[in-house]
């Protein structure tokens, strides 16, 4: 407490006339004996970037192979299509357009969280071992259904890339603890687990059946093609509960990104809020991973660019988990409407996110330096 008081004591005067300032942009909304802190840009933000998701959203019910205009969708949602229209509607084009949109809500949830709990912007679930860890434990299920993988393909393949991803955070938790959480620490674990977890998949792959293998390699690819409902139903019961947990701990969240020491000061139990934290992210990557693959860079993308757009010192959850969603739906919209056939979602995931990468690692770099 004394180290805080001191550090705040030390802040310069301009530091703290621009807290003043940033505090006073802020509105309070107030419902009964509750009242929250609102901050005009991230509401202006969350609208318009909630209105792009819808739009993309709409657009992509009626791209495919018969393709239907907004006003035929609008009709056939009503209950005005025939029964083709229906089946094209209603069994291929709203699943996968719902799918994709949760599925990108997920990763840049659990993403946002990830980036927060190690004050870090490399520290997504791809890169901490979560999404290679239940890649690993679904391939094994996909590719050893019939033999020694058996019981990964009874359970089914959410429960399967749940498990692994829970050895994957529980790994990485353990070899990154050392009285505390340890940002370049737990990032160079969790590459480690990764390139573990890749080994793991490589090896079932060279000893599958030809068919499965390929089976497998489509899903490793990230790809929203195969959706149904029950992943509708599954990934919108997971995102409710995890947005219920993430705004119980949201006060305790965006403190613990200004660093523990400082977080405890201010009367936050850091352990509790990281764990809270932790959990959900992982269990909203391990299902999100199980309705469409490995996703590439989407985790990564999703928080860095809410945190631009709404200037604030963390990524904030809800909005890395839209700006997700924008950022799926537009891809896969994009690879049946402009890019050649049989192109999947992670393949241009994966083409936007490299060279951001690639910026990232420059900026934080030059951070590190200066």
């Amino acid at each position: 407490m004394t180290e805080t008081r001191n550090r705040l004591a030390s802040t310069p005067a301009s530091a703290s006339v621009s807290t003043t300032a940033s505090v006073r942009r802020r509105g309070v909304v107030r419902l009964g004996s509750l009242s929250f802190l609102v901050a005009p840009r991230t509401v202006i933000v969350g609208v318009v970037v909630t209105a792009l998701a819808l739009v993309l959203f709409a657009a992509g019910i009626g791209v495919g192979d018969y393709p239907l205009s907004a006003i035929d969708v609008g009709r056939i949602l009503l209950g005005g299509g025939t029964r083709v229209e229906n089946v094209i509607v209603f069994d291929v084009g709203l699943p996968r357009a719902l799918v994709a949109l949760l599925v990108g809500v997920g990763l840049g949830l659990s993403g946002a969280l990830t980036q927060t709990i190690a004050r870090n912007p490399l520290a997504t679930p791809d890169v901490l071992g979560i999404t290679a860890g239940a890649s690993a434990a679904a391939v094994f299920g996909i590719a050893f259904g019939s033999g020694w993988g058996s019981w990964f393909a009874d359970v089914g393949t959410p429960i399967s890339a749940l498990v692994g991803a829970g050895i994957g955070a529980l790994l990485m938790y353990l070899l990154a603890w050392r009285g505390g959480i340890d940002a370049f620490r737990l990032v160079l674990v969790g590459v480690a687990l990764t390139w573990v977890f890749q080994a793991l998949v490589a090896f079932g792959l060279t000893r599958a059946r030809i068919n499965d293998v390929g089976r497998a390699q489509r899903w490793l690819i990230g790809s929203v093609s195969d959706a149904t409902w029950a992943s509708v139903t599954t990934l919108s019961v997971t995102l409710v509960a995890a947005v219920i947990a993430v705004t119980a701990v949201r006060r305790g969240s965006g403190v613990l990104g200004l660093g523990e020491d400082l977080a405890r000061g201010l009367g936050v139990r850091t352990s509790g809020v990281t764990a809270v934290a932790l959990v959900v992210a992982v269990v909203v990557a391990a299902i999100t991973v199980s309705a469409a693959g490995p996703i590439a860079f989407v985790a990564l993308l999703a928080p860095q660019i809410a945190l631009r757009l709404c200037a604030t010192p963390a990524p904030p959850p809800i909005i890395s988990g839209i700006v997700g969603g924008v950022l799926v739906v537009g891809s896969d919209l994009l690879c049946r409407s402009l890019l050649p056939a049989g192109l999947s979602v992670g393949v241009v995931t994966a083409g936007i996110g490299g060279p951001f990468l690639i910026y990232l690692m420059i900026a934080v770099s030059r951070k590190a330096s200066a």
